[in-house]
């Protein structure tokens, strides 16, 4: 099940946001407002991670290298750290049902499906270079109590040109699910 929810990961992100848009909350100008920091930040923290990584856009789980420089210094799970952030942006611009709904639905695909399976794969791949790294970097938020300790690790490059041509796609999606939302939350 868990290669299954990580094969089709994209289209669990298309079911929530035609939710949103089909059972929207009424328009709220401060909520727009709350929300526009979390979709920023959310495409931002995609965007460093893509240009860190090896190609990631795969349907089949594959490492050819342990990442720990970059976003990956602070924290395992970058990319769905910025889901997390963009989903909680869509959230809050739909209304203030949808937020706990995105926060289960997240937590139930993310924390107990998707991130074990990869980590099991990271894990056997690894092995101690894997373990000591997740014993010290937090999966989702980082501890700003170790900022200066994880900063200093290894220093890796960042690729503009890769992250651009990795994350083009979901740049693109989250745009037109945030122009979506903003469409319908317009007409009720």
């Amino acid at each position: 099940m868990s290669a299954f929810v990580f094969k089709y990961r994209g289209l669990l992100w298309g079911i929530f946001a035609f939710a949103v848009v089909i059972f929207p909350d009424d328009a709220s100008p401060l909520r727009l407002a709350l929300a526009a920091p979390f979709l920023v930040c959310g495409q931002a923290v995609r965007f460093w991670a893509a240009g860190v990584i090896p190609k990631y856009r795969t349907l089949v789980l594959d490492a050819p290298v342990l990442v720990t420089w970059g976003p990956y210094a602070f924290i395992r799970n970058p990319l769905y750290a910025g889901n997390a952030l963009l989903g909680c942006g869509w959230s809050l611009m739909a209304g203030p049902f949808w937020l706990p709904v995105f926060a289960v639905a997240y937590f139930a695909i993310y924390s107990l499906v998707i991130i074990p399976y990869e980590e099991r794969f990271l894990l056997k791949k690894f092995q101690d270079e894997y373990a000591s790294y997740r014993s010290v970097t937090p999966a989702m938020v980082p501890n700003i109590l170790k900022f200066g300790e994880c900063a200093a690790r290894k220093a890796g490059e960042f690729d503009a040109k890769k992250s651009w041509s990795m994350e083009r796609h979901s740049l693109r999606m989250n745009a037109a699910v945030t122009a979506v939302i903003l469409a319908r939350l317009a007409f009720l």
